[in-house]
């Protein structure tokens, strides 16, 4: 057998192992998080909202004046991702803004918490180019 065809026996043995191989590493990728929609999660996420967030973050249409750099919660997922929020929740979200307490929900709490924020999100007005 001559060089280039045993490298082309080769190729054709090793190929399928190689995309065996690949296919296995996107096996062990995390699945994409799936946000809960059920109204006993929202309900219990505005709780925690309420006694956690509401200080700051205007919660659902709350006009009310909040710290200047403290997004509203309906305007939060515009700027975030919801799979690293969901992991910044369970982990304890720690900020550099000196107001902005640590808190640490755990998996069921970052669940429900998350399912509040998703239900009442909204599409940031957009800036005014005079006020810049």
């Amino acid at each position: 057998m001559s060089g280039p065809f045993r490298r082309s026996i080769a190729l054709t043995l090793l190929l399928p192992l190689m995309t065996g191989a690949c296919n296995a590493a996107h096996d062990d990728a995390p699945a994409p998080m799936v946000i809960k929609t059920d109204p006993q999660s929202i309900a219990d996420g505005r709780k925690i909202a309420e006694a956690q967030c509401a200080n700051c973050h205007a919660l659902d249409q709350d006009p009310k004046i909040r710290p200047q750099d403290a997004p509203p919660l309906r305007y939060l997922l515009a700027q975030y991702n919801p799979d690293t929020l969901s992991q910044d929740f369970q982990n304890g979200i720690h900020v550099g803004h000196e107001m902005m307490p640590d808190f640490v929900f755990g998996p069921l709490g970052a669940e429900v918490v998350l399912a509040y924020i998703v239900s009442i999100q909204e599409e940031p007005p957009k800036a005014d180019p005079a006020t810049e």
